[in-house]
This record gives structure tokens, C-alpha cells and sequence, in this order.
């Protein structure tokens, strides 16, 4: 696994992840890009796109993920993560969202599991 030494959510680009959609156990994805969305009061905004790395299973080709992480957790707010299948003419279809609390998703460890539960729970 790929260490991130800075903080930057840039340093994601490249780095494949095992997203089990519809079952596909061994499936992975590669993201392919991370944006920066408007700057929503309270916490910031994320698009990150992934990418299907060919396997045998019928999977989504592309899936994006939308994360708003809250600026504290003094109050409890939870980080949202909403997870989209990608379609043709930018369609999308949600396949599943979960609320976490900021602490999971300050790694890539941890993203790659709030990730991969999201995908088994479809």
C-alpha cells in the first residue's frame, strides 16, 4: 500500500481500491481523479473519481464518490459519503451513502474500508 506523507487529496490519484460492487468480491477500482468542490460552510467538499480495473465481473465501469468532511468534530457532525454509479451522458445512479465520523476517513486505510463496507452493503 501506497503511504501519503502530505495531506493533499491529490496524492489519491493512482492508487487502486477493492470496492466489492454487487458482490464482486475481488473487484477494484483506480482513482482517476480528486476534485475540490465549492467550499461548503462548515466542511469542505470532495469528488473522487474511480475507475474500473477490467476483471471479469459486470461491475460499473465508473463510479464517483461525493465526501463532505465537517471542518470539526466538536459537535459530532459526521462526514456524509455518498457513493454513484457513473453513467452515459454524465447520468448517475446512487448506489449507496454513509455517515462516519471524520476519524475513519483520515486515512487511506480508513477510506479504503468505509469504501469497501459501502460496496457490501449493496
Amino acid at each position: 500500500m501506497k503511504k501519503i506523507r502530505k495531506k493533499n487529496p491529490q496524492y489519491l490519484v493512482g492508487i487502486k481500491f477493492n470496492i466489492p460492487v454487487f458482490n464482486a468480491e475481488k473487484q477494484m477500482y483506480v482513482c482517476t481523479s480528486v476534485n475540490e468542490m465549492a467550499l461548503t460552510p462548515g466542511g469542505k467538499d470532495y469528488l473522487i473519481s474511480l475507475s474500473e480495473v477490467k476483471q471479469s465481473y459486470s461491475v460499473p465501469e465508473k463510479i464517483t464518490v461525493g465526501l463532505f468532511i465537517p471542518h470539526t468534530d466538536a459537535n459530532g457532525e459526521p462526514a456524509h459519503v455518498n457513493m454513484l454509479e457513473l453513467r452515459e451522458n454524465n447520468r448517475t445512479l446512487p448506489l449507496t451513502k454513509v455517515m462516519v465520523t471524520k476519524s475513519k476517513l483520515s486515512s487511506l486505510g480508513g477510506l479504503k474500508k468505509v469504501l469497501y463496507n459501502m460496496a457490501k452493503s449493496i
